[in-house]
């Protein structure tokens, strides 16, 4: 049975904040004195995890915060349409439960849309937290090769396409960020298995933020976000296909943080070299790409 992968592109965008693009690119561009900031955090016993901070980095960080802050209404609207959006795909096979879920994360982010304060502090907290994984999927990956023989399979079945690519342009125009993975809708609560062997590098939970687990590969790292629980422990080894967390996504529930557009694992694939794509290093035999 062939399995159909929608990438969905919303069509009534309004707003686009000119500045970010153009702030950013400054940022990136502008001679900046590199005072590194290298600590050993997490990692296994016998190889530490490094966290590298540069003045570069610590910049954008606070510009893009500030960016957020500047167009959270525009966000929110943002999320609340793809909230909606992913409610009339899964909704032959809701639940009373999940479709309670669904109705209470809509609430909520109506209610943010209505207290402005709130909804910076929520979002930029957020923000901070998706930038810390971020960080530590990177520093994980440092000791990693350049060039990998990567060997994954999907963390969960790809059933309702893909709501956000690679690099994807209408998620950075909106969250004034890159989208360094691939967004997988999924029914929250679903078992996410663990894309290649490897050993459980780092768990995060941040309660009602943006929680997330990485796992160490030969070669690369696995990271996957708005985990609503978890099934293993910092150091264990897993096999390709094994349970090692829920997912979630969903707004206003464990592990989603404030800035998720619904039910779904955000998946990254990280080498010595950065982020990279894991479309095309994921089974393609009998899926199709719409778009």
């Amino acid at each position: 049975m062939a399995l159909n992968i929608e990438i969905s592109r919303p069509l009534s965008l309004l707003v686009i904040v000119g500045g970010v693009v153009f702030g950013l690119s400054n940022i990136m561009g502008a001679p900046v004195s590199q005072t590194a900031d290298i600590t050993a955090k997490g990692g296994s016993d016998d190889v530490p995890q490094l966290v590298i901070h540069t003045a570069e980095d610590e910049m954008r960080r606070a510009r893009i915060e500030q960016e957020i802050t500047e167009k959270h209404i525009d966000i929110l609207k943002y999320q609340l349409k793809r909230l909606e959006a992913e409610r009339n795909i899964m909704q032959p096979e809701l639940t009373p439960e999940l479709n309670e879920e669904f109705r209470k994360a809509l609430r909520s982010l109506v209610e943010l849309i209505e207290g402005k304060r709130r909804a910076d502090d929520k979002m930029v907290e957020s923000f901070k937290q998706m930038w810390d994984a971020r960080r530590a999927g990177m520093a994980a990956a440092a000791i990693s090769d350049l060039n990998p023989t990567i060997h994954i399979e999907w963390p969960v079945k790809p059933m309702y396409g893909i709501s956000a690519t690679f690099d994807d342009a209408d998620y950075e125009k909106f969250f004034g960020f890159k989208h360094n993975a691939i967004d997988i809708p999924t029914m929250q609560g679903t078992t996410i298995g663990a894309a290649e062997d490897g050993v459980v590098e780092e768990l995060v939970d941040n309660g009602m933020g943006y929680s997330y687990i990485t796992v160490r590969h030969n070669g690369y790292v696995t990271l996957y976000g708005h985990v609503s629980g978890f099934l293993v422990s910092k150091g264990d080894r897993v096999l390709a296909g094994d349970p090692i967390a829920y997912s979630g996504g969903m707004p206003g529930t464990p592990g989603a943080g404030n800035l998720s557009t619904g039910p779904h694992v955000h998946f990254e694939l990280i080498a010595g070299d950065g982020h990279i794509n894991p479309l095309p290093y994921l089974p393609a035999a009998g899926v199709e790409l719409r778009r």
